[in-house]
């Protein structure tokens, strides 16, 4: 994916998710995402270099359930995201 920023949408609320890098040779970490809603932290789910834009968002909605909890039924990425889960 080429974007560092990407919202997703967790039970009618958007979520910011941005590549987190280390620039400093000191600290230099693996690339994560870090998500945030309204200025707060979330979490950090890991970075897969190789998923495309879609595949992270299903990963990014798995993890917010994960995370969070379950989503309000019948959203359009509660569906993606059971697809994905049961295979």
């Amino acid at each position: 994916m080429r974007s560092a920023r990407h919202f997703v949408e967790w039970q009618g609320e958007r979520y910011t998710v941005e590549l987190l890098r280390s620039f400093s040779p000191v600290t230099m970490l693996s690339p994560v995402w870090v998500a945030f809603n309204h200025g707060e932290f979330i979490g950090t789910p890991p970075n897969k270099s190789s998923e495309t834009t879609d595949e992270f968002e299903i990963r990014c909605v798995s993890w917010l359930w994960d995370l969070l909890g379950a989503p309000h039924v019948g959203t359009r990425m509660e569906s993606k995201a059971n697809r994905h889960r049961d295979r």
